[in-house]
């Protein structure tokens, strides 16, 4: 067992129930020590009729097939991410998270995406740091552009076939094509990494950190 670069309790920001387990449900579980908050922000996507309370209890069954004491799943109660301003946000996460808990890092979805919603979520990291020794770092997800750079790679080969089976969880998103076994797979492959003999990872990028 071992701890998120030392970190003691972490913020994940989720858009939509299942980004933070589709993008780094490996590194929770591998990283026992360190406490994970994931607080989906909505009920499922803008235009998404799959939106439903019952996609949060989806992401809360990701886990329990996990077997991870090391989570908590929270939900805003909020239907969609651009249902709130930026500012009614900041508020809410503030008041409801940063504020009460000791947060050493927030995780967030990438600043280069195509889901304008994950964009959304991005920019509010640095707002709810900005008074605190809180680091940010973004983790890549399935809408995660191209030209956006990782710099931190998990090696989750010993996590990823739990991953896998629990992602099963999601009902509702089966259908979709990046649930797919082939796809998964090729999500969590990664070229550079392969070289190092790391056969599946997730990938991070810092943009700051603080000891």
């Amino acid at each position: 067992m071992s701890k998120f670069l030392n970190h003691d309790r972490a913020l994940c920001l989720s858009p939509h129930p299942d980004d933070v387990e589709y993008s780094m449900g490996g590194t929770i579980a591998k990283y026992s020590q360190t406490h994970f908050d994931i607080v989906c922000l909505s009920r499922g996507g803008d235009c998404d009729e799959t939106t439903a309370s019952e996609r949060i209890d989806e992401a809360a069954a990701f886990w329990e097939l996990n077997q991870c004491n090391n989570v908590a799943v929270k939900a805003t109660g909020v239907r969609h991410v651009k249902d709130l301003a930026e500012d009614l946000w900041i508020n809410l996460l503030e008041s409801n998270y940063v504020k009460v808990n000791d947060y050493d890092v927030i995780f967030t979805p990438s600043s280069s995406d195509s889901h304008f919603e994950h964009r959304i979520t991005n920019n509010l990291a640095p707002a709810l740091s900005r008074l605190d020794r809180i680091s940010i770092i973004e983790y890549c997800s399935p809408s995660t552009l191209e030209d956006w750079i990782p710099n931190l790679f998990v090696d989750i080969d010993d996590q990823f076939s739990q991953k896998l089976d629990s992602l099963q969880a999601f009902a509702s998103q089966q259908d979709r094509k990046y649930f797919t076994e082939a796809t998964v797979r090729n999500f969590n492959s990664s070229f550079r990494c392969s070289k190092r003999g790391m056969v599946y990872v997730e990938q991070f990028r810092i943009n700051q950190i603080y000891e």
